[in-house]
């Protein structure tokens, strides 16, 4: 093999994992647009290889823009290329690292967490639908803020 050919090859498979790492960016790391300390986490573990993921993440993806300015965190952890230190330092800053710790390297589901209580309120798989996966992830809101999704009543 020529040095013109290896050089080459070389600079296809760069080309090729740039491409492979930027059309991987997860569609669930998303900013809410809320500007105080979420209240709930909704942590997806997804890889690459799962197929689960390749359903629900779509899913959610169309979900989250409906839950802008709410106190609530998308984020998502991705073991395609196994549990690492970034990931579990993401888990901690959002005050999940023993569900990390519990879950990393499972793949195919969203957790939703109160921040507050560490409390799993509702797990989200690829059979949800995306109306249902709003209404966990509503229903999650209204505990975690402990209402019931109606107005507070008026001070006397």
């Amino acid at each position: 093999m020529t040095p013109r050919r290896i050089a080459t090859y070389a600079l296809v498979a760069a080309f090729a994992g740039a491409f492979f790492m930027a059309a991987r960016a997860p569609a669930t790391n998303v900013r809410s647009g809320y500007d105080g300390e979420p209240e709930i986490v909704a942590a997806t573990f997804a890889s690459a290889w799962c197929s689960a993921c390749k359903v629900l993440k779509p899913k959610l993806a169309k979900v989250i823009p409906d839950f802008a300015g709410e106190p609530v965190a998308f984020v998502e952890f991705d073991f395609t290329f196994g549990a690492r230190d970034e990931l579990k330092a993401e888990a901690v800053k959002y005050g999940i690292g023993d569900l990390y710790e519990r879950n990393k390297g499972a793949t195919g589901f969203t957790v939703i967490v109160d921040r507050e209580t560490g409390e799993i309120l509702d797990t989200l798989t690829m059979n949800f639908s995306e109306g249902a996966m709003k209404s966990a992830i509503a229903r999650a809101i209204a505990i975690a803020s402990h209402t019931d999704g109606k107005a507070a009543p008026a001070p006397q």
